[in-house]
């Protein structure tokens, strides 16, 4: 019974319309929207197709509302192209249309998890790289409304089933998650904030805010000096940076090796654990260095490095995405060291108006380095104002998921440190 119930639902016996919009393929993937500013088109492109509008897309970038570096092609795209086919997302890309050019400028590009789009779902996911930071869409910020509004169209036409969308990973308070929270009522759909966090964060206005953590701070520095001191005993220390594509090629083999050495290696969590995730790094941060969107720093003693991190840049926000040290060097502390120096060389960039931890909330070490924090929190909308009174359930449905999710891990963790101990 159970294997004649899974071998309806495999995808060769769904709907032609189904497997039409999930593949990306045929009219179904599109839907034109018509108003007085002209004709707006979205449309589900594959990765190949997605390609020939590189340059669209890095121009949308530029505009974009809310900055978000995993998103722009350089990263998104190639992380596509380095997934299996099961695996990559279906990409809503949102164009305006001018007089008989239905193309004439794109205005958003919005990803969705494949299998998040069945027709047993109820909440569908946007699309987050395990790698990404932020799941903010990229929306032209001269056509902000309409590129949303055509989205929730088309998501309504063809949302199969589902009741809400969560958008993952947004900046609480940031443009995009504000806009999409507006337009959602505009148009009657609900919407509730899930997990909301901190994270540490670098700003040039932040102050520390009171005498006793001035204090504190100012002793973590003097025993960072102290540990700085005893390095320098070990041999000579030079701090380097890279950024040229030449350059960068090379310090990323560096990168993933010292990472691989590393306690990430142990777990099969390293880039270099994975063939297809160590391609992806290698060819992402070859393109954004090309587009001037990346930098490698690292800290070597006697002319090798024993910690490293990997800075992403978009607009006028950095995004301290990876970072790796020797555990040889451990008792010095090399990445705090590193972390430290990289924190001046953000805060003397009048270019930066905020540099991103991209760490997880409560993080041991950054927290105590950074005293600012950026906000983040997950977003849930309705997807069809006809189906408003099914809403108040989804929530109740994926809070308590993510609570048996999170009560999960939490037994697991502890079965780990056990097993440790």
């Amino acid at each position: 019974m159970a294997a004649h119930f899974w071998r309806l639902m495999s995808m060769q016996h769904w709907p032609d319309e189904v497997r039409r919009f999930i593949g990306g393929q045929g009219p179904s993937a599109a839907s034109r929207l018509r108003s007085a500013e002209g004709e707006t088109l979205v449309e589900a492109l594959t990765a190949d197709e997605l390609e020939a509008y590189r340059a669209d897309w890095r121009d949308l970038a530029r505009r974009a509302l809310e900055p978000n570096p995993f998103m722009e092609p350089d990263f998104a795209l190639t992380a596509m192209l380095h997934l299996p086919a099961s695996q990559r997302p279906v990409m809503a890309v949102v164009w305006q249309g001018a007089g008989s050019e239905p193309r004439a400028r794109m205005i958003g590009v919005w990803g969705f998890e494949q299998g998040r789009f069945g027709v047993l779902g109820d909440v569908a996911r946007t699309w987050k790289y395990k790698h990404s930071a932020l799941g903010a869409p990229l929306i032209d910020r001269l056509a902000a409304a309409r590129s949303v509004d055509a989205v929730l169209a088309w998501l309504r036409e063809r949302r199969l089933g589902h009741s809400a969308l969560v958008f993952r990973d947004l900046v609480d308070g940031g443009e995009a998650s504000r806009l999409i929270a507006d337009r959602c009522a505009a148009h009657g759909l609900g919407c509730a904030g899930l997990n909301h966090h901190q994270r540490a964060a670098l700003r040039p206005t932040i102050d520390v805010e009171t005498g006793e953590r001035h204090r504190a701070s100012r002793k973590r520095a003097r025993e960072m000096d102290r540990l700085a001191r005893r390095l320098a005993e070990a041999g000579d220390v030079v701090f380097g940076s890279a950024s040229d594509p030449g350059n960068i090629r090379y310090a990323s083999e560096w990168f993933l090796a010292l990472e691989q050495a590393g306690w990430k290696g142990r777990r099969r969590t390293a880039f270099l654990s994975d063939a297809g995730d160590a391609a992806f790094l290698r060819a992402a941060l070859r393109q954004l260095a090309r587009a001037g969107k990346c930098r490698i720093d690292w800290i070597a003693v006697e002319g090798r490095p024993i910690a490293m991190a990997i800075v992403l840049r978009s607009a006028d926000r950095a995004y301290y995405w990876k970072t790796t040290y020797d555990e040889r060097y451990a008792r010095y502390s090399p990445g705090v060291q590193l972390t430290r120096r990289l924190a001046e060389r953000q805060l003397a960039d009048p270019n930066v108006r905020i540099t991103d931890s991209c760490a997880i909330a409560n993080h041991p070490m950054i927290d105590r380095l950074w005293p600012a924090r950026q906000a983040m929190f997950d977003l849930l909308v309705g997807v069809d104002p006809a189906r408003a009174r099914a809403f108040p359930a989804a929530v109740r449905r994926e809070r308590f998921a993510r609570s048996m999710r999170a009560a999960a891990k939490s037994a697991a963790n502890a079965v780990l440190r056990r097993r440790v101990s």
